[in-house]
């Protein structure tokens, strides 16, 4: 896990910024994140509030102070968004006209600001050659409601630390001054390659199957070795979505081995998602970056059938070695770039169709994986945000929050979305997509299927991923003949 760096000794603000309130003096604390965790040219960072108690009614100003460490050339931009869910709703540019470069840079800057949307021309100097433009918002939205906004750090060049501390300034009739910790909660999908390599674990993001007619609900799961020389050991994990109660099967795959088989055979009258992970002999998670696999699943839906080929989500192991037992013989696996990739935790899904009159229906299936698989799992709620096109050829959304269990299924026409309707937002002939996260970014997978004019489904696209993720699971021996 990364972890932040002791204190820096106290330093200032800098001067007054035009149309800012910033005192000169004014002592402030600011925690650096570690070098293992910097803003990198192509990346975009998700950033929430660490606390946000008693903060000040009528803020003045949001103020993100600067990291210590960076060193970024001329002509790069640093674009702080103010987002409320998946929304953006402000924008602050700091513009580098100059080559800047320093492992400490003391006293601590702001690199970011918001003020009221009545302030205009709010802009200055920050460093030689450095330039802030404020962005506005509502900043007693943000106040009142502090954990339904985060900030999106993009830099477009070079390289810095990111940032740790947050100022919230008063009402300008009063000296009152809120600090608060920044904490890195997501990065985005956008700069990653590939998330579809082989890998040591997969996820199989939907199954079912029905214990009287498989023929028309059934899941077929095809899991490959395509090592050429070695074989492998892998275990399955079968989630129940109703019950979160875990089943577990071990499998033996020779080198370039595909096995397929029917969830009806294995776990009839349930559905869920499966975990699939690579062990040794010893059923300890193991660094095995050859397997792949998909799944056919077919069910109805809206009254008509759909059936969709699924693939599975691939994570690679990055830590040579075992994952070892812990006294209650359990192995943690950890999920942090370090150990194992990330893991989503925010996704799309794109080319919904129109729900109206039953032509269509959709259907998102969402689960966060369980945090110990030999446990139970928890409650949390499901952010949704559906963007489309208005009639004036605009982008509109519409958003809402459901609950989220072991496993559950959302049906996009009976969500209940504000300010729109799905059936405004999704006209007959148009598509819509929609962004879907848990309100804690921590993280979740899941799957689309639709049926009707439009019949098909698709593994969800990931568009940040979680920081930190751990599960653990039971430890038992196998072995391959």
């Amino acid at each position: 896990m990364n972890k932040e760096l002791p204190c820096d000794q106290a330093s200032v603000l800098p001067g007054r910024v035009r149309g800012m309130v910033v005192r000169n003096v004014l002592p402030i604390l600011f925690v650096l994140l570690s070098a293992g965790v910097s803003a990198r040219a192509g990346d975009a960072l998700y950033f929430t509030f660490q606390d946000a108690t008693d903060l000040p009614a009528n803020p003045s100003s949001i103020l993100i102070q600067s990291p210590s460490f960076l060193d970024v050339p001329a002509g790069a931009v640093l674009k702080v968004h103010l987002m409320r869910g998946d929304v953006r709703l402000s924008t602050s540019t700091l513009t580098f006209a100059q080559a800047v470069s320093s492992a400490a840079l003391l006293p601590a800057r702001q690199f970011a600001s918001f003020v009221p949307q009545t302030e205009t021309n709010v802009q200055g100097e920050v460093l030689p050659g450095v330039t802030l433009v404020a962005g506005n918002a509502d900043l007693n939205a943000v106040t009142q409601a502090p954990l339904q906004y985060r900030f999106l750090w993009e830099l477009s060049a070079g390289v810095m630390g990111t940032p740790s501390r947050t100022v919230i300034t008063g009402p300008r009739e009063m000296f009152v001054i809120k600090f608060l910790d920044l904490k890195l909660c997501a990065v985005s999908a956008a700069s990653k390659l590939d998330d579809q390599k082989p890998g040591s674990l997969l996820f199989f993001t939907r199954y079912t199957s029905s214990a009287s007619n498989a023929a028309r609900e059934n899941t077929q799961l095809s899991l490959t070795n395509t090592n050429p020389g070695t074989s492998a050991l892998v275990r399955l994990f079968l989630v129940n979505s109703s019950t979160c109660e875990v089943s577990n099967f071990t499998l033996c795959l020779a080198a370039q081995q595909t096995v397929s088989f029917a969830l009806s055979d294995l776990d009839p009258g349930v559905k869920g998602y499966i975990m699939a992970v690579a062990t040794d002999a010893g059923g300890r998670p193991t660094d095995f970056n050859w397997l792949i696999g998909q799944a056919v699943v077919k069910q109805p839906l809206g009254g008509r059938n759909v059936s969709a080929l699924l693939k599975a989500y691939t994570v690679a192991k990055r830590k040579e070695g075992i994952v070892t037992a812990d006294g209650n013989n359990q192995a943690e696996m950890i999920f942090d770039n370090v150990n194992y990739d990330r893991l989503p935790a925010q996704l799309g899904f794109d080319g919904v169709p129109t729900q109206l009159n039953g032509l269509n229906t959709t259907q998102l299936s969402l689960f966060r994986p369980l945090a110990n698989f030999a446990g139970s799992g928890s409650s949390t709620n499901l952010q949704i945000t559906g963007f489309g096109t208005g009639a004036s050829n605009q982008v509109v959304s519409t958003s809402g929050t459901t609950p989220l269990s072991c496993l559950t299924d959302v049906n996009i026409g009976s969500l209940r979305l504000a300010p729109l309707t799905v059936s405004n937002l999704i006209q007959p002939g148009n598509f819509a997509w929609f962004s879907v996260s848990t309100t804690e970014l921590l993280p979740l997978l899941g799957t689309q299927l639709t049926s009707g004019e439009v019949n098909g489904g698709t593994t969800a696209r990931v568009l940040s991923y979680s920081t930190e993720y751990r599960i653990k699971i039971p430890v038992s021996s196998a072995a391959c003949p």
